[in-house]
């Protein structure tokens, strides 16, 4: 296997491995600035997948977007060139890691919209165990502010949940059973967060585990995350009428690898 990111040690490995999720320090402190400029672009012009979440009495804005590496240079340029690939990699102790895509998800001041409590994995179109987020603050982050929680060791759990939809209309994969409350039993469903995350700062997390947060309860500090997704060996496409869908057809088929240009397989480098 080729050499892996030494910027994570086996700790913080087995930690991600564990509880599902991991706070890792300044790996992006670098990028900061660069994806600032391009999330300053994005939200003059959003790209065709770009929305509003939040339910519409919701005061404030949250606002997301995806796949804009595909038509914006900065973006472009992180994805390809910065670590997350090799990190993912590490983490997931895959051979090899494809980008799935990347996703803008910015709480402007006051932004009333909450995270609700939610797997990733019943959203995508894809199957797998080697499937990692990289959530990258671009701000400093506080439990006010919108901090990530999650599920500690909710990754390993069995069950695929009902995806709630983040406008709160139709949920996606509404034919899975409903998330329990988490919430209302803290002692069943033990709750990792941290108080604090700086700019360049990543969480890091598996696709299973189940995470939220709150809106953005401060002022005037925004919230701005770039979070990339990252496909291990195992993944394959699946077709299924209600999950989100890429920027384009990726022209794969049920069961597929994830073979196409859409999805480029960013480490190792190509030589």
């Amino acid at each position: 296997m080729p050499a892996c990111s030494p910027l994570i040690s086996d700790t913080e490995v087995a930690r991600y491995q564990e509880d599902g999720a991991v706070h890792l320090p300044g790996l992006f402190s670098d990028w900061v600035e660069p994806l600032r400029d391009a999330v300053r672009r994005n939200l003059e012009q959003p790209g065709p997948l770009g929305t509003r979440y939040g339910k519409s009495s919701h005061a404030g804005t949250f606002h997301g977007d995806r796949y804009m590496w595909t038509f914006d240079a900065g973006f472009h340029d992180y994805v390809l060139n910065g670590p997350g690939g090799a990190i993912a990699a590490r983490l997931m102790g895959a051979t090899r890691t494809r980008l799935f895509y990347d996703h803008l998800l910015v709480k402007e001041p006051g932004s009333e919209a909450p995270t609700p409590w939610h797997q990733d994995l019943p959203y995508w179109c894809v199957r797998g165990d080697q499937l990692c987020s990289l959530w990258v603050a671009l701000d400093p982050v506080d439990r006010d502010g919108g901090m990530l929680r999650f599920v500690r060791g909710s990754h390993r759990w069995p069950t695929h949940f009902r995806a709630p939809d983040f406008q709160f209309k139709t949920d996606y994969a509404s034919e899975l059973a409903p998330l329990p409350d988490i919430d209302a039993d803290p002692e069943r469903y033990p709750v990792l967060t941290w108080e604090h995350v700086e700019p360049g700062d990543c969480i890091a997390f598996h696709a299973m585990a189940v995470h939220g947060a709150s809106g953005n309860r401060h002022g005037k500090r925004r919230r701005r995350v770039i979070s990339t997704r990252w496909m291990g060996d195992d993944v394959t496409y699946r077709e299924h009428p209600n999950v989100t869908r890429p920027i384009r057809d990726p022209g794969l088929r049920d069961g597929d690898p994830m073979d196409s240009d859409l999805f480029p397989v960013v480490w190792p480098a190509a030589d």
